[in-house]
């Protein structure tokens, strides 16, 4: 009777176990999805997977360029963007990005209403992404200030290609004043201005992954942390920290009183750089996933995501 009864005790445990893993029905045991118990203090998160088990929305809108039709696109079975969906909606022809849907519960969609702005979709099987041609734009509604601490701390990770041109993949500028990254700029270099240009150290070298002393990421897939925090070691001074594929390139000062005040949109391809939305130094750099949060993340939460990010995309 008593191994009867641990027969059906361990067949039900089972059961419980494969409900958190897969619909995170117990989420103070094990979170089903990466952002599960990561959603304090985040700005925005946008993904061509799930992100979030409580999210149920859309992934991403896209325009078919033949008919100029649009159409919301979900996960598939793989917690994946619906390759198979797209495809046959599209029958051939080019899409592009309307809306990417933030996944973080507070829905700053990002957007691009007007037709020649729009990044083109491309549904790879593998690596689902898109990429604007140097003029696109996706448009994050919200005030900087909000999506930052005050214009100082934030931190973004995401999972990108990057690619050599004077380019800004995400945003904001004017002028001197700055937050924003360059993945890379035309001198196979990352960087990273948070705040104003330019304060050093500020970038790493990213070159081709075939190079012959110093491999990088340039033109493959790789996950990527921009991170700027307080220095608890000393208050006149914050840390700016570059990291690629789960290792620390760069962990600089940054003076602290140094904000960046502009109050601009955000902006995902380009760099918004004033109140009508005008797009500066647009990229090629490809997107699958950017995530954001208004403070300068710890090693551990950003260790934690880094992990996540880069064993689901097989990088």
């Amino acid at each position: 009777m008593k191994k009867l009864f641990l027969f059906f005790f361990l067949l039900q445990l089972t059961r419980i176990s494969a409900q958190v893993e897969n619909y995170n029905l117990f989420p103070s045991i094990a979170p089903g999805h990466l952002l599960d118990d990561k959603l304090e203090d985040i700005s925005f998160a946008f993904g061509l997977r799930i992100l979030v088990s409580d999210y149920n929305g859309p992934l991403i809108r896209l325009r078919r360029a033949s008919d100029n039709s649009e159409m919301d696109f979900f996960c598939s079975d793989n917690d994946r963007v619906d390759i198979e969906a797209i495809n046959n909606w599209r029958n051939g022809a080019n899409v592009f990005v309307a809306t990417w849907y933030d996944q973080s519960g507070i829905g700053r969609d990002a957007f691009q209403n007007t037709t020649f702005r729009q990044p083109r979709f491309i549904p790879d099987a593998v690596q689902p992404y898109w990429a604007g041609d140097g003029n696109d734009l996706l448009i994050v509604p919200e005030n900087f200030q909000n999506l930052t601490e005050s214009g100082k701390n934030g931190s973004v990770l995401g999972v990108f290609y990057a690619t050599d041109r004077s380019q800004i993949p995400f945003g904001v500028i004017s002028g001197g004043e700055r937050w924003l990254v360059h993945i890379n700029w035309n001198n196979e270099q990352c960087y990273f201005d948070p705040g104003y240009c330019c304060n050093n150290p500020r970038s790493f070298a990213n070159n081709l992954p075939t190079h012959s002393t110093n491999p990088g990421s340039l033109t493959i897939w790789d996950q990527y942390s921009f991170v700027r925090r307080d220095n608890p070691l000393n208050t006149n001074t914050d840390r700016t920290i570059l990291r690629l594929g789960g290792v620390q390139k760069v962990n600089g000062n940054f003076p602290n009183n140094q904000s960046c005040n502009l109050t601009f949109n955000f902006g995902l391809g380009a760099a918004i750089q004033n109140s009508i939305n005008t797009p500066s130094q647009g990229s090629t750099t490809r997107f699958a996933e950017i995530i954001m949060y208004k403070v300068g993340l710890e090693d551990d939460q950003i260790e934690a995501i880094e992990e996540n990010q880069i064993t689901f995309w097989n990088l």
